[in-house]
């Protein structure tokens, strides 16, 4: 995600004096709106339109931009809580998954600081479970259970750095009208190289009950806090009991019925308004909880692989292989201007051109101490040009480890160059029709793999879906190890879930 393009560009203490900070908006990440328009819409935050408190504040319902918002307005305790509020500002406007909630804009404005959020009529998963009505079937269950597992595993495992949430818990999973579930309340988010491993307990303030004990004790919180508090979510899920029920907290109950509800014995365990449910599918759940909640924290499974086994993947077993999965470190893009790529590339000689991709030539150079790749985009056409446009969005928008990070760019009048990391092993293409042989079949199999969840990413994970439309061995790279990344975003096309099909006339995929 760019931090660049989101960023304000005026003092925030002006904010306020503008009537409408949201005149100039070009349409492009959050919206940025002043005080009073907010104060405005929501009868100046007045209590009948208070709809609930989150992370830091209270969330008022109003009518923005001829659509129902929340608005979230932030609190501050101390000047302490204003860093972890700015916090999570940054943090909500860097990430985009389908199952987290969406920042539609915000509000700088002195002390005052506000998000404006989609808003959920369904409410939170935690409304669902505690109301009279009874609307969550198994059905509706397990897609809340997967769903939210897949926004959590890209939180942990395809941001870079990795992000952990730290207050996962059923208040914070809101549902839309489909009852697809959406991870809200960021405001506890960190960011994690992998050389941080833990953070102290100083900066942490989640909800107890979902608080791993043996990491509180330690005070050493990292993504496996959030894996235990996923186990309590879960099992809240299925269970429908209070976190606290007369004293007695439900991690304490469940671990007295847990070991006969992996039998298979379900009668003390599963929440009596669930009528039916599929016995494989309550197994997988079990399982997930156990191995959440049941385990040092260091061999608590990732969630990639507690997604794979509540998706019916993978076997539970796999919960319990310690090979566990590191992020790579990196931050948001970054602008740059002609004139320094002009001279890195030797005004783009020849001699440094590495190759051609979608729509541009490839030139490789030496940029803040590291090898880079240079994509200078051509425009054939106007039609073209919209194209191109299209390619450096949808780079900036989308992260996955076995995709091509975009490093930089630079927007100069017609000039579109985008910024990537260079690959001295080459594309899969180069590989395969070498003179070396260097791909065994464990090589072959990890790059199929690598590359199927790239590709996989781009179809189910981004909101709204993308579709690369020209996948071949030449848009496949390879770092040192042999793991893919998939390159050439040029032709990609979002999709809507309405939207199954383009016309051809906006393809331009080599043939074969």
């Amino acid at each position: 995600m760019l931090f660049i393009l989101w960023s304000l560009s005026t003092d925030p203490n002006e904010s306020g004096s503008s009537s409408s900070a949201s005149e100039n908006y070009d349409g492009i990440g959050p919206k940025s709106y002043s005080y009073d328009e907010l104060a405005k819409v929501t009868g100046h935050f007045s209590h009948n339109n208070l709809i609930g408190r989150g992370g830091f504040g209270h969330v008022f319902r109003a009518s923005l931009d001829g659509e129902t918002r929340a608005i979230k307005r932030l609190d501050y305790p101390g000047v302490e809580s204003e860093g972890d509020l700015e916090r999570e500002i940054m943090v909500v406007k860097s990430i985009s998954h389908k199952n987290l909630v969406e920042l539609i804009g915000y509000c700088i404005d002195g002390a005052n600081r506000l998000l404006i959020l989609k808003y959920f009529p369904n409410g939170s998963l935690r409304s669902k479970l505690d109301g009279k009505e009874n609307v969550l079937d198994w059905k509706k269950r397990m897609n809340i259970a997967i769903g939210s597992a897949r926004g959590l595993e890209y939180l942990h495992e395809h941001c870079k750095p990795k992000i952990i949430h730290l207050d996962i818990k059923p208040d914070n999973i809101l549902l839309d009208e489909h009852f697809e579930p959406k991870i809200t309340d960021f405001g506890l988010a960190h960011f994690f190289t992998d050389a941080a491993t833990h953070i102290s307990k100083s900066s942490v303030m989640g909800t107890q009950v979902y608080e791993d004990p043996l990491t509180t004790k330690l005070g050493k919180y990292s993504d496996k806090s959030d894996i235990y508090s996923f186990g309590v979510t879960l099992l809240e899920l299925i269970t429908g009991r209070k976190p606290l029920d007369n004293g007695i907290d439900i991690v304490t109950w469940a671990n007295l019925h847990i070991r006969e509800a992996l039998d298979g014995k379900y009668a003390n365990f599963v929440d009596s308004k669930i009528q039916s449910f599929d016995d494989e599918e309550m197994h997988r759940m079990v399982s997930c909880i156990n191995s959440c909640l049941n385990r040092l924290p260091k061999f608590r499974p990732t969630m990639e692989k507690i997604r794979l086994v509540l998706e019916g993947k993978s076997l539970p077993e796999v919960l319990y292989d310690h090979n566990l999965q590191c992020d790579e470190n990196t931050i948001g893009p970054k602008s740059y201007s002609y004139g320094e790529l002009a001279r890195v590339t030797d005004h783009f000689s020849l001699n440094n051109q590495i190759g051609r991709g979608s729509f541009g030539h490839v030139f490789k150079a030496s940029l803040d101490g590291e090898i880079r790749a240079i994509k200078r985009l051509d425009f054939p056409d106007v039609q073209f040009e919209e194209g191109l446009e299209r390619e450096i969005m949808v780079f900036k928008s989308v992260r996955h480890k076995n995709l091509v990070e975009l490093v930089g760019y630079c927007i100069h009048g017609s000039n579109r160059l985008l910024i990537s990391k260079y690959f001295p092993n080459g594309s899969l293409r180069s590989k395969l029709h070498g003179s070396g042989d260097v791909l065994d079949w464990k090589k072959r199999m990890k790059i199929a793999i690598g590359s199927a969840k790239g590709l996989e990413y781009l179809h189910e994970h981004c909101n709204p879906k993308i579709i690369h439309l020209i996948m071949k061995p030449d848009n496949i790279f390879l770092d040192e190890d042999f793991e893919p990344k998939i390159t050439d975003f040029g032709l990609a096309q979002f999709f809507t879930d309405g939207a199954t099909h383009i016309s051809k006339s906006s393809v331009m995929g080599t043939h074969v």
